[in-house]
């Protein structure tokens, strides 16, 4: 499988600089891959969409086949994909590029070489050398690399304004920060998340959040707020069975502990 065209982005200041390198001819890929490397050898982290599934794989075999080097600038790889998917697939069902620059970005692409017409093109122009055959191919790859640049953006505001104590005002995305949040030890925009998640949800995603809000809540010494939220859960029967069971452990152990933090203001 060859690589025929890559447009790659990065920052010079406030000045985002946008390059395309295209195969110009079959037997030319080594040239074509040297002038890859010096552009992204410099760098030691990037950004994809689907990239390391897909691009990144066929990225390194290349190099390894056409100059027998190595990809580095995936050292530190962030694939937007997998956080546009939490952020935003349950409000607009598909995550695909395209649909989030419709959804997220207002701004969605009215005339447009569909993907799996650029091999023929590409193939095409290699055949007539007329560069109105692969301009439409040329433009699709650049707004490919900007909508990156700018769901990355979204992406990044998001989780700043979380941080800032400002949520989002959708219960899945605040969920899917709050556990992001979680992973990575930040405790109060964790908990921020999950409560926005918890009121601004449907009984199905409170089941599915209670227990980690909960958590937070007992370690914020709320145990009243815990016990009652997990309590009318149960009550209401929503969840599985396993659900059920760990939730009954919790009310168990909330009720212990609230009892036993009573115990001195009762004596």
């Amino acid at each position: 499988t060859y690589i025929f065209l890559i447009g790659v982005a990065h920052f010079e200041g406030s000045e985002l600089v946008l390059r395309q390198h295209m195969l110009l001819d079959l037997g030319a890929e080594r040239e074509f891959i040297e002038g890859l490397k010096g552009e992204i050898e410099p760098f030691r982290a990037c950004a994809s969409y689907n990239g390391k599934a897909f691009d990144l794989p066929i990225i390194r075999t290349r190099f390894v086949m056409a100059i027998r080097s190595e990809v580095t600038v995936d050292d530190s790889h962030l694939d937007l994909l997998h956080p546009a998917r939490r952020l935003w697939r349950d409000r607009f069902g598909s995550t695909t590029l395209k649909q989030l620059e419709e959804s997220v970005l207002d701004d969605g692409r009215t005339a447009d070489i569909p993907g799996w017409l650029i091999p023929d093109a590409y193939f095409h122009y290699l055949r007539k050398r007329d560069p109105a055959i692969i301009a439409p191919v040329l433009e699709h790859n650049a707004r490919d690399v900007i909508s990156l640049v700018r769901i990355t953006d979204r992406v990044a505001r998001a989780v700043a304004a979380a941080r800032a104590g400002r949520a989002p005002d959708h219960a899945p995305a605040a969920l899917a920060l709050a556990r992001g949040f979680e992973r990575t030890g930040e405790i109060d925009a964790a908990f921020a998340c999950y409560e926005s998640a918890y009121y601004d949800g449907d009984n199905a995603l409170r089941t599915k959040l209670a227990l980690s809000y909960a958590r937070h809540l007992e370690r914020r010494g709320d145990l009243e707020r815990a016990l009652q939220m997990m309590e009318t859960l149960v009550e209401l029967g929503l969840g599985s069975e396993r659900w059920r069971e760990q939730a009954e452990s919790r009310i168990r152990r909330l009720s212990k502990k609230k009892w036993r933090k009573a115990l001195p203001t009762a004596s």
